[in-house]
């Protein structure tokens, strides 16, 4: 007679949840990848990630980024030069000095290089060569040969914050309903279960895609088409700038999901053994009638 009787939750509430959980599911997943996009086009990131695309594809040919034949000629002229320095291309206003790239390997004397073009390239796009490009015809051919580059630069990072806010403050409104139709410690399990089903895939794609550059890195692919090679190792050397920010972020989303899984778990087995104590301890007070004169010894 003394226990509460808990109002039975309304029926729609659990259709309502589960909409809310798929639709959540959906924007949370695609919220995921354009912050990982957004953060991959941050300058510090995208002019790396610029740089190491313009080293790697203009190196190709002459053996790769670690390839030190045409450095050791970079070096060659820098020392015959009076004054210590050599412009390796005419028509680009790129002076290398012999302090600029001493005790430098190969990799880090054509990252050095690249990062001269890189940085007003993400700063102003095609238009940001005019500074450093002094002849007309490779102006209008190096405009016209990174303008995919596009993809990467500020204009494109401020555009991704734009879908960021958008697409984040709507998952927001969808996670506010989840937890709203949600029952008990399902307030903290139905968010964790929807992160988890979206990081999920993340970390099993990034993660495949990070061993392969492994294996292809170790192994080159013998074909005899010449394209197949450079975008091969066009992704060895470019791709697992963006694999490692990827598996960072789907990395903590994990955890974060398998915490709140794991509290959500815990609450319910702790509420439930609560209620049978509680239960237990109720039915041992109360007496049955006709037993109060049982055990009196009088008759």
């Amino acid at each position: 007679m003394s226990r509460t009787q808990n109002k039975p939750r309304p029926y729609w509430h659990v259709d309502a949840k589960w909409f809310s959980g798929i639709c959540l599911l959906f924007l949370a997943s695609f919220t995921f990848l354009i912050y990982i996009l957004w953060k991959v086009s941050a300058r510090p990131t995208g002019t790396t990630l610029l740089t190491t695309l313009l080293a790697s594809s203009f190196s190709y040919q002459n053996g790769g980024l670690d390839a030190d034949g045409d450095i050791k000629v970079m070096r060659a002229f820098i020392d015959a030069s009076p004054n210590g320095e050599w412009q390796p291309n005419p028509g680009l206003q790129i002076t290398v000095h012999a302090e600029d790239i001493e005790g430098m390997m190969p990799r880090e004397v054509r990252m050095w290089f690249f990062r001269q073009i890189a940085e007003p390239l993400y700063d102003e796009g095609a238009q940001g060569l005019v500074g450093i490009v002094t002849d007309p015809e490779m102006q209008k051919g190096m405009q016209e040969s990174v303008r995919p580059l596009g993809f990467v630069s500020a204009e494109m990072h401020g555009r991704l914050w734009n879908v960021l806010v958008v697409s984040g403050v709507v998952s927001l409104a969808f996670l506010v309903l989840l937890i709203f139709f949600s029952y008990r410690f399902g307030r903290i399990g139905s968010p964790g279960g929807v992160i988890f089903l979206a990081a999920v895939p993340g970390l099993l794609f990034w993660g495949a895609l990070r061993g392969w550059l492994d294996r292809a890195a170790q192994n080159p692919p013998a074909s005899e088409q010449e394209a197949i090679k450079l975008y091969t190792q066009l992704a060895v050397d470019v791709l697992p700038i963006i694999v490692q920010k990827a598996l960072q972020v789907y990395t903590i989303l994990f955890l974060i999901a398998l915490g709140l899984i794991v509290i959500a778990l815990i609450g319910t087995v702790f509420m439930r053994e609560r209620k049978l104590r509680q239960e237990a301890v109720e039915g041992g007070e109360a007496t049955p009638p006709g037993e109060a004169g049982e055990g009196t010894g009088t008759e």
